[in-house]
């Protein structure tokens, strides 16, 4: 059948959406033009099989007819008793449904159409990678601009840093020069304390020029 609808088609792919409670398959007919072999069969199938693909969904590929036979005909096998017992549910086990699709015919202004749209799109993408490729070429000359300027200001922050570091050497300096003189000025102060004369032993002040004598601290 799907054969026969590719042959009617102009040798068009065509597909077999395949119903039977619970199963549905799709069965694919792709004609190669080699005469020897004519078409490929396709079959999807979106349930695991143990012994065929336990992994879940697959494609599988024939390379002649008989291949999707087989398979179709043990995975909707189905006991002849119970289908002969002319119940209605499980009568609806030996049924299956079909649909075949094909690729729709186009006209020359169709097809013309679909060419100038698929232009249209090129020329659109073209333009969007130009754009972004101008945003890229942009963005990378401000990445270049903010890295220079975080250059100079680094160099900005270690001259600052190395001000700092001078400075506070200096204050350091200055403070050891105050401290060192300060140190020699209280070495070489001379101190004095002024005392009275002592008085005599009747009282009164000894005999000279009336002024009282004095005596020199000097700390060594």
């Amino acid at each position: 059948m799907l054969i026969k609808s590719s042959s009617l088609q102009h040798d068009a792919p065509t597909v077999a959406i395949i119903t039977r409670p619970p199963e549905i398959v799709a069965l694919f007919n792709i004609p190669t033009g080699d005469p020897l072999r004519p078409s490929v069969q396709i079959l999807f199938d979106s349930h695991p099989r143990p012994h065929l693909h336990p992994g879940g969904a697959a494609f599988i590929f024939f390379l002649n007819e008989e291949g999707p036979i087989k398979y179709l005909s043990a995975l909707f096998q189905t006991d002849r008793a119970l289908v002969e017992s002319r119940t209605w549910d499980a009568s609806l086990l030996g049924q299956y449904t079909a649909h075949v699709l094909t690729r729709k015919r186009s006209t020359q202004f169709e097809t013309e159409r679909v060419s100038y749209q698929a232009n249209i799109r090129l020329l659109e993408e073209q333009a969007n990678l130009r754009a972004a490729i101008a945003r890229e070429a942009a963005l990378g000359a401000e990445v270049s601009s903010l890295r220079r300027q975080t250059a100079l200001q680094q160099q900005r922050i270690d001259r600052a840093m190395a001000e700092e570091t001078v400075s506070r050497e200096e204050m350091r300096r200055l403070r050891n020069e105050v401290d060192r003189l300060k140190r020699t000025s209280a070495h070489g102060r001379m101190p004095g304390a002024w005392v009275e004369s002592a008085s005599s032993e009747n009282g009164t002040h000894s005999q000279g020029s009336g002024l009282s004598s004095y005596i020199t601290l000097s700390y060594l």
